[in-house]
């Protein structure tokens, strides 16, 4: 990992141990995290600038999608540990990946004028397909998931020491406006790796992340960008018409013909003459390995990455020694300051064999000693009280009936005790009705006392939306939970509205949030696909954080696109 001077910090219970990177969104530590018994883990943590977690519609968006990635469990996907907010930070916390992007790969590959060897090529894009596929696949709660990734870009495909190859930043990148540093001699940006459909502001789907695999692929092959322009709308006019210049063969006389037709088809214009399924190209891909004569497997790509990072893994093995105990100092040092504070509030009588006869040093370490001791027990009581808690209300008798109270009711049968129905709608707030019957209950809601042998209506209404209605049966089950995505009611055809133009706006090199007419967006740049009456438009961009700011005042026409980038100076 890089390097750098870093004083080691808590952070809630983990301890930040270098800093990986940082953006115009979001830092990046390696960080610990600690347990009982000496336990340690090492993982990376993702932490939120402050200013951004002021902004709610980020935040809200950067829960939501990081929610669906901590479910995600795949060999071929960086996994998601943790969510939450320390301070004003919110973070999320990953496995740590020893090892280099893509980006770093291929720019560390240009310096050294070649090429990452084609079989490794297509070995490193057959397992990114693979994660792809088990996102696009994977269902959460019984349905579907729908995920789609978004960024599909080689800052976000990491390759391990080992030659693990894993796809990063999976269900947060609809909330990752990254800002893109300019750097001699490096591959940057993110408009080159967008679908042309999510340039032009469509409604995108799987098959959008296979466009962008397809372009890591042909990226990878020849070590150069593909839709790269001299400006950002030279990149998207380049991207919204999917023009590839030429198959990777022409640029790199070692990739076979059946490689270009891989490629040719991962990025073709039109999302029904791609391959369908990412497991469709990964499929296409290992038939071609399959066929090579060449041996490549994650034990070829280790020795490749040792090869061309060797002063690195080098450097990172030399920091590893001598952090030594480093992790284990602050918590040792978070200890002491609890010790301080119980010794204030409980003071320690002193006399002979006290622990204020001790030098300093040794009653130093005697009071550390016992705060862990302390802290120990609680826990160990407090599981075990939780641990009795549980077993005694799991297993406690029925109470016998009294002597005096007469024979015993019969138990109802089965068939005829309560289910519970629990309830939420996408979007929520919608009023619940029951066999016909308001309950006076909205969206979301948990209904119980409802018989299990009858067959019960529920309905679902809500200002705007078609009414939801399920018939529901609980049977031998004691809980159902539904979550319906409610449905707009059908709009009446307009009548004489003007045709509406489009709006793209970009600000370059760092992010701003947009001010159209005096109205703020609900995100930064990039936005695409704003639709406007036909007409002029005084449009404001800011960057708070920078101070910086921009005006200036568009036209937009019936029908057409205006594609506006600002430099913030």
């Amino acid at each position: 990992m890089p390097g750098g001077k870093f004083e080691p910090q808590a952070f809630g219970k983990y301890v930040l141990t270098d800093r990986i990177g940082s953006g115009g969104m979001a830092e990046i530590f390696r960080a610990t995290a600690f347990g009982v018994e000496g336990f340690t883990k090492d993982v990376c943590i993702k932490r939120i600038l402050p200013t951004l977690s002021a902004d709610e519609t980020f935040i809200k968006m950067f829960i939501s999608e990081a929610k669906i990635s901590v479910n995600l469990h795949h060999a071929n996907v960086v996994q998601v540990f943790d969510l939450g907010r320390i301070g004003e930070h919110f973070f999320i916390a990953m496995e740590l990946i020893r090892g280099r992007d893509l980006l770093q790969i291929i720019n560390r590959c240009r310096a050294q004028r070649r090429r990452i060897p084609v079989p490794l090529a297509l070995h490193i894009m057959s397992q990114v397909c693979e994660g792809l596929d088990y996102a696009h696949r994977v269902k959460l709660e019984g349905r579907a998931a729908g995920i789609i990734h978004r960024d599909v870009s080689p800052s976000n495909i990491l390759a391990s020491w080992e030659g693990a190859v894993k796809v990063a930043d999976f269900g947060i990148a609809k909330a990752s406006f990254k800002d893109e540093k300019t750097a001699t001699g490096t591959l940057k940006g993110k408009y080159g790796y967008m679908s042309p459909e999510q340039v032009q502001g469509e409604r995108i789907d799987h098959r959008s992340d296979i466009f962008a695999a397809g372009v890591l692929l042909y990226e990878s092959l020849v070590a150069s960008r593909l839709f790269k322009g001299d400006t950002d709308l030279e990149t998207l006019e380049r991207v919204r018409a999917a023009e590839v210049p030429a198959p990777p063969s022409a640029l790199n006389s070692l990739v076979p013909a059946e490689v270009d037709r891989i490629v040719l088809k991962a990025l073709a214009l039109k999302p029904e003459d791609r391959y369908q399924t990412a497991g469709g190209l990964q499929e296409a891909l290992a038939d071609q390995l399959f066929a090579s004569t060449d041996r490549v497997d994650n034990k070829a790509l280790a020795s490749f990455m040792k090869k061309l990072f060797a002063e690195e893994i080098a450097a990172e093995e030399k920091i590893d020694k001598e952090r030594g105990n480093l992790d284990q100092s602050a918590p040792v040092q978070s200890v002491k300051k609890n010790i301080e504070i119980i010794s204030a509030m409980t003071p320690i009588p002193s006399g002979p064999n006290t622990v204020n006869d001790l030098p300093s040093g040794k009653r130093k370490e005697h009071l550390s000693s016992l705060a862990i001791g302390l802290i120990g027990s609680l826990i160990i009581i407090s599981v075990t009280v939780a641990l009795a808690l549980g077993y005694w209300l799991t297993i406690r008798p029925t109470p016998l009936p009294a002597a005096d109270a007469g024979p015993r009711t019969q138990d109802p049968p089965v068939s005829m005790a309560n289910g519970t129905l629990s309830i939420r709608s996408l979007p929520a707030g919608a009023s619940i009705v029951i066999n016909g019957m308001p309950i006076g209950q909205s969206t979301p809601a948990t209904i119980g006392k409802l018989r299990r042998d009858t067959t019960h209506r529920v309905e679902l209404r809500l200002a705007g939306y078609q009414t939801w209605t399920k018939q529901v049966v609980f049977g031998e089950v004691d809980l159902i939970a539904i979550e319906p995505q409610l449905v707009l009611k059908p709009k009446p055809p307009p009548v004489n509205k003007p045709k509406l133009g489009i709006l793209n706006i970009n600000a370059v090199p760092v992010w701003a949030y947009v001010y159209i007419n005096g109205k703020k967006q609900p995100r930064p740049t990039p936005l695409y696909a704003i639709r406007l009456k036909p007409g002029k438009y005084k449009i404001r961009l800011e960057n708070p954080k920078l101070k910086l700011s921009q005006k200036r005042t568009v036209t937009i026409r019936p029908g057409k696109a205006f594609d506006l980038v600002v430099e913030m100076q």
